[in-house]
């Protein structure tokens, strides 16, 4: 039988009734990789964590915010920048559920820190796949998982989790390392909606940020998390462009450092908090 997609027994967990209140989105400033954390007071949801050598930083960055609970660890794929600082954040949070793509791997799958993040997650009582269709509600947010669907082959990026998180009125897109292909297919299946703030996919790497992408979620705000002068060229000079020409804002972590919103609720009434 086909597992139920709404996750009832997440929601059961998750769910809390509570005043409406402004929610806070941090993109930490990790170099090249990503690190997100949607914050309700002292609760938050980290999605992905940064490479190993950041993740310290990254809690250290979470308690000078005042968190105190982390009610859900989220990896988009097992990419070392992007979820390699599990072993820390578990070390910190031991009860905390995380949840990744499941994705099957080859034995020689390269570097092998992906494959010691894999090991650890199967063996990892609380951990549990998502897939597109999946949903969750925390506090006053919904998270829907759009893609992946299905897996065709070792490439992580191609099946990196794609989340919409909605609060109120306010739309948040985090691509991960999604490239133009899922961005077509999710077009394809009218999954993409306009959004406030977009995550950029995948550094704003060369395969990434398509016109035709951009123009639908119509961003007032656009993030691209990487690092100065890394060795494989993001921002890519054509998608920062693009980039730009479609969205309000585009803000980058190697610039920017830390990236802060307070999120109103209401559609383009995002602001910037301090760090």
């Amino acid at each position: 039988m086909r597992r139920h997609r709404s996750l009832v027994a997440i929601c059961l967990c998750l769910v809390v009734t509570a005043a409406s209140a402004e929610q806070r989105l941090v993109i930490f400033d990790v170099g090249e990789g990503l690190a997100v954390m949607l914050q309700h007071f002292e609760d938050a949801i980290l999605i992905d964590t940064g490479h190993a050598g950041r993740a310290a930083g990254v809690l250290a960055d979470m308690r000078q915010r005042h968190v105190r609970q982390l009610d859900l660890l989220i990896l988009t794929h097992l990419h070392p920048d992007h979820a390699s600082g599990y072993f820390r954040i578990r070390e910190a949070f031991h009860e905390t559920p995380v949840f990744y793509n499941g994705q099957p791997l080859p034995d020689d799958i390269a570097p092998d820190m992906v494959r010691w993040v894999n090991d650890a997650l199967a063996a990892d009582p609380l951990s549990k796949r998502l897939t597109a269709g999946d949903h969750m509600q925390w506090h006053d947010s919904v998270i829907d998982v759009l893609w992946p669907s299905e897996f065709h082959g070792p490439d992580l990026n191609r099946h990196s989790l794609v989340l919409s998180i909605r609060y109120g009125e306010t739309g948040v897109l985090v691509m991960g390392d999604a490239d133009s292909e899922v961005e077509g297919a999710l077009l394809a299946r009218n999954a993409i909606r306009p959004a406030d703030i977009l995550i950029a996919g995948h550094h704003c790497s060369a395969d990434t940020s398509t016109a035709a992408f951009l123009s639908v979620v119509r961003a007032s705000h656009a993030v691209v998390s990487v690092d100065h002068d890394n060795i494989r060229g993001y921002p890519n000079a054509t998608t920062l462009a693009r980039l730009h020409k479609y969205s309000g804002e585009v803000l980058r972590t190697d610039i920017d450092g830390e990236i802060c919103f307070e999120l109103s609720g209401r559609a383009g009434r995002q602001s910037r908090c301090a760090p």
